[in-house]
């Protein structure tokens, strides 16, 4: 018979108790399940999150979290959707993208789209496809897609009564939803046989952005409860991303984010703004929920 048994965690969850959770994870056998219970935790470290991430990824549906708060499962939710997408997307379409020994498009010589962006545009009608299944949801709070429902009068049918959102694992879909979302919007406007990156088309296309996430992060200012306003900054942060990514192509400044050791003073900063940021977050407060919690 398949056993479950139950681990708690109390006082402060740091690194030490997070790799330790993590080796009692990894001796899981299979088909045995553990419940870790956070009911009893007054503080999570923020360093600590990233690597419960990790642990929980390749383990899910034998792991579940019982006591975190709802900014904390979307925290979690965002790490492993971000963990999804360099790891399971972006590596293989690199990688096949080199094994399949495709050009890159170049314009004067210079190269616009790397193999790895071709085969990230080749699933450009997969995206559209898989975004009208979950905006069928009846059950979906995605605020795009209740917008679609509501301005077209779409009626997918009545919620279901009692249901139950599992926090951490709507905010992976939507951060990798987002990211690829991103990712295809500004490989259409770079690619010279499309928009083209210097046309235009696409500085219009990328003020309109501009605009768009400054509208966005004005409506996040007025979001109250941190689980809420966390999730609503990931779609805001990935469309503001956009127009920094395209003034950089411009000349406006460098990708000091891909030169990291070139630019150490900066990136240290930013860095130092993250962790600070993350402590904050979960050092707030927030009414707890005991359900659990499919991680990543």
């Amino acid at each position: 018979m398949v056993g479950q048994r139950t681990v708690e965690v109390a006082d402060v969850f740091d690194v030490r108790a997070a790799r330790a959770l993590s080796e009692a994870v990894a001796l899981l056998a299979a088909g045995e399940r553990v419940i870790v219970d956070c009911r009893g935790v007054r503080h999570f470290e923020d360093r600590a999150l990233p690597l419960l991430a990790e642990a929980l990824r390749d383990r899910a549906g034998q792991v579940s979290l019982r006591g975190l708060g709802e900014h904390q499962w979307r925290v979690l939710g965002y790490l492993g959707g971000n963990l999804i997408w360099v790891g399971f997307f972006e590596w293989t379409w690199k990688y096949f993208g080199a094994w399949l020994k495709l050009e890159p498009v170049t314009d004067k010589g210079i190269p616009i789209l790397m193999p790895g962006l071709l085969m990230i545009q080749a699933t450009s009608l997969i995206v559209i496809v898989l975004l009208i299944f979950f905006g069928a949801n009846k059950d979906t709070r995605c605020r795009m897609f209740m917008w679609f429902h509501r301005n077209l009068r779409l009626r997918p049918g009545r919620m279901t009564a009692g249901y139950q959102r599992q926090h951490s694992r709507t905010t992976a879909i939507e951060t990798v939803f987002l990211i690829w979302f991103i990712y295809l919007c500004a490989i259409t406007i770079n690619d010279p046989r499309l928009i083209r990156y210097d046309s235009i088309a696409a500085m219009v296309i990328t003020v309109g952005f501009v605009i768009w996430g400054l509208y966005l992060a004005n409506k996040l200012t007025k979001i109250r409860g941190l689980g809420a306003a966390f999730r609503y900054a990931i779609p805001t942060g990935n469309i503001l991303w956009l127009p920094i990514e395209g003034f950089s192509r411009w000349g406006l400044y460098p990708e000091v984010w891909v030169k990291p050791i070139e630019y150490s003073l900066l990136m240290a900063g930013v860095l130092v703004v993250f962790v600070a940021a993350g402590v904050v977050v979960f050092r707030s407060a927030e009414p707890r929920t005991t359900g659990a919690v499919a991680a990543a």
